[in-house]
């Protein structure tokens, strides 16, 4: 983006500038702008300042006016910023409302990338909830399946926050008997995505945590089944992958690895133990909304 303040104090323009900036959260251009450029032109006068935008990431200018002389000397800036962040946003949020419109621009557009910067901008923080069905496997080589709910909260265009509470159960079979194994937990963890409109790869980093039920069901008179249950967790790191994530419904594939720095491991006598300790993977697929 490129501002241009004419007219007006030094000192006023340099903050009017910095202060639109930060508002649009854009990149501001000091060179002479090129054709993917947004620009902005202040002009200022001795009651007030017009301003004049021309957005190639949408082929349209827009042109409005404030009264500075409304406001302290002091606030004249900050007031100066708002009605060029407000204009610019007014062209950008076009991106969101109508980013394939029906009547194409007689002037030539930016560049894809930009303007999914510029959409990108006055986009709302985006909050993401999925219901996701998830297979886990232990240690011990025992599978199993459940699902649960999750959600990732955007905290930047790049950078996430996610959280998760999932429940597996299996009956999980061996030479003396079965072993019914329900496993519940939690996640929290910080995330990159990547990716463009179609595809896009995440990747987090945080922990895992929960609790384990173990009830063991004897075939025979020869050995006894019995309960034991406990705590596990430990880090987790997950890879994702969301197809047209920025489709209000959306499905997301997601691979994870994590250990169990605490665990709870069912002795099976003449047979596998039960292992929700050490190392485990998981695999979970869900549908999104956002």
């Amino acid at each position: 983006m490129s501002i241009t303040v004419v007219g007006c104090e030094d000192a006023l323009a340099r903050e009017a500038r910095r202060i639109a900036t930060i508002e649009l959260r854009a990149l501001l251009v000091e060179t002479t702008p090129d054709s993917a450029t947004t620009q902005v032109q202040a002009t200022c006068g001795a009651l007030e300042a017009d301003l004049r935008v021309i957005d190639p990431t949408t082929g349209k200018s827009l042109e409005r006016s404030v009264a500075l002389s409304l406001a302290t000397p002091n606030a004249r800036a900050r007031l100066l910023a708002l009605a060029i962040a407000e204009l610019v946003a007014a062209s950008w949020s076009e991106l969101e409302s109508n980013p394939e419109p029906k009547a194409p621009s007689a002037a030539p557009l930016a560049p894809v990338a930009a303007r999914e910067a510029a959409r990108a901008a006055i986009a709302p923080m985006p909050v993401e909830l999925a219901a996701v069905a998830d297979a886990h496997l232990l240690a011990s080589r025992d599978l199993v399946l459940g699902g649960g709910a999750r959600g990732e909260v955007w905290v930047s265009r790049l950078l996430f926050v996610r959280f998760d509470a999932l429940a597996d159960y299996a009956e999980l079979s061996r030479p003396t008997g079965t072993v019914a194994l329900t496993l519940a937990s939690v996640s929290s963890a910080l995330g990159a995505s990547f990716g463009g409109a179609w595809l896009q790869p995440r990747v987090s980093v945080g922990v895992r945590g929960g609790g384990a039920w173990l009830s063991g069901v004897a075939t025979g008179a020869a050995t006894t089944g019995y309960h034991e249950a406990g705590a596990w967790g430990g880090p987790e790191l997950a890879l994702e992958c969301a197809a047209w994530p920025r489709a209000h419904v959306h499905p997301v594939l997601s691979l994870s690895l994590g250990a169990h720095i605490l665990g709870v491991r069912g002795t099976v006598n003449a047979g596998r133990d039960v292992l929700a300790t050490g190392l485990w993977g998981g695999l979970g697929l869900g549908v999104a909304l956002r």
